[in-house]
């Protein structure tokens, strides 16, 4: 009868039925879904439902004044705050305590910058409401994060089996093997396959029709990458190092910027670093800078600029140890708040260096590392950075597994370098600052 749809290879002869592609995996609800819901109650929290606060009979009623135009004012900060917290917040290591390190500053220089638009163009609108609205969104954006970081579960069918003990344990990542999704019809978020391993007819059958039902198939390493927030070099192949190359667009737009700000911050930072180079003095006799050779883009060598924190005369190891003596007083407090690494700024005005890239190892190491891990000196396909990716997930390393790791994270930062990523850094770098976390 025409208008009854067969089941897949039913009606088909023996011969065709055994190359019959069967769907047995459903798709989950898109990722969407969550979004946007995250995105209209919030909307609704912020926004909607403070203005009968401050509003002054109905709004859009009559007309367009100072009530019209906080709303419209709250619901463009609102927006703008919501998609650029949610762009910082998708890269991996966010907990809830890094989550409002991201959102509130991201949320209080939108609101400013609207009330600052606004008082330019002398704009009639309610500042107590913008100034309130601007406090919900970062408590409502720092809800939905820790939410979505216990509550929002990701479920993925695992192929082949044996894989999914191989697979990390998190608190947001269900691993079921991709027989356990089928027989028990559970919707997954995707298909996670070790596509280098040799797979049989019926699993590679199994990956067609997840694919054919809108099933996302993922490869191991790329799962994996994106959950620990690193690149693992081991079986990275030639073919693959085109991706890690940045766009230069970007990285020419971003050099503009960084010089620009650099540039502008000079008279706000020279009185600091007069400052501090003052108390260097006093604290101890001595140079007051610290000049050390490093490598950077393509292997170039330069000098890299920090303010001297220890004793002159001291000897030891050469690398800085938990509560090292040699450091001075002042040494103490430059180290804990990073404001020995200040003089740098030099180094970003001579092109040296950029505010965010891989961090410079000094030459003699370089070489260590070079020789002994693989792609080492993959590192230095852009300019090194005052702090990076390895820096804020990692913190100080120097033995040869902590290396390794730390190679595994600028992988990372050179494949997905962005402004989102790098604002992501700036931003995590700025808590662990103010926290005096991570320092040696």
């Amino acid at each position: 009868m025409r208008g009854v749809v067969q089941p897949v290879g039913e009606s088909l002869p023996e011969s065709e039925r055994r190359g019959a592609t069967r769907v047995t995996i459903r798709s989950a609800p898109q990722r969407f879904v969550e979004t946007w819901i995250d995105a209209t109650v919030g909307f609704f929290f912020c926004v909607v439902l403070p203005i009968p606060i401050y509003a002054t009979g109905a709004p859009f009623a009559g007309a367009f004044g100072g009530t019209e135009q906080t709303i419209v004012a709250t619901a463009l900060a609102y927006v703008i705050a919501w998609y650029c917290g949610r762009r910082v917040n998708a890269f991996p290591g966010t907990t809830v305590h890094f989550s409002v390190g991201y959102t509130a500053p991201v949320v209080v220089i939108t609101f400013a910058s609207i009330a600052v638009l606004l008082l330019i163009l002398r704009s009639d609108y309610s500042r107590v409401q913008l100034l309130g609205s601007g406090i919900l969104t970062i408590i409502w954006m720092a809800f939905a994060s820790w939410v979505r970081g216990r509550y929002l579960m990701r479920t993925y069918a695992v192929v082949p089996s044996e894989l999914v003990a191989a697979l990390p344990a998190l608190p947001t990542c269900r691993w079921l093997t991709f027989e356990e999704v089928e027989q028990h019809q559970i919707r997954a978020d995707a298909i996670v396959a070790d596509l280098n391993a040799d797979l049989d007819k019926d699993q590679l059958a199994a990956l067609t029709g997840g694919a054919i039902a809108g099933v996302p198939v993922l490869d191991r390493r790329y799962i994996l990458e994106n959950l620990r927030g690193r690149t693992p070099f081991s079986g990275l192949t030639p073919n693959e190092f085109g991706a890690l190359l940045p766009s230069r667009q970007y990285l020419l737009v971003r050099r503009t910027l960084e010089l620009a700000l650099t540039i502008a911050a000079l008279p706000v930072m020279l009185p600091v670093l007069i400052l501090l180079a003052c108390l260097v003095r006093s604290d101890s006799t001595g140079p007051i800078f610290f000049s050390q050779q490093r490598v950077g883009r393509q292997g170039r060598v330069f000098h890299m600029f920090k303010f001297r924190t220890m004793r002159p005369s001291a000897e030891g190891p050469s690398f800085t140890e938990v509560d090292d003596p040699r450091i001075t007083k002042v040494g103490t407090v430059l180290r804990r708040y990073r404001l020995d690494e200040l003089p740098q700024m030099l180094n970003v005005l001579r092109g040296d260096m950029s505010w965010v890239g891989p961090r410079p190892e000094a030459l003699e190491l370089n070489r260590n590392y070079v020789r002994d891990i693989p792609h080492f000196a993959l590192r230095n396909i852009v300019r090194p950075g005052v702090t990076g990716w390895a820096q804020v997930n990692q913190g100080y390393t120097h033995d040869d597994d902590g290396m390794r790791a730390k190679l595994e994270y600028d992988l990372f930062y050179l494949k997905h370098c962005s402004l989102w990523l790098d604002v992501a850094i700036v931003l995590r770098t700025v808590t662990a600052i103010a926290f005096g976390r991570g320092a040696r």
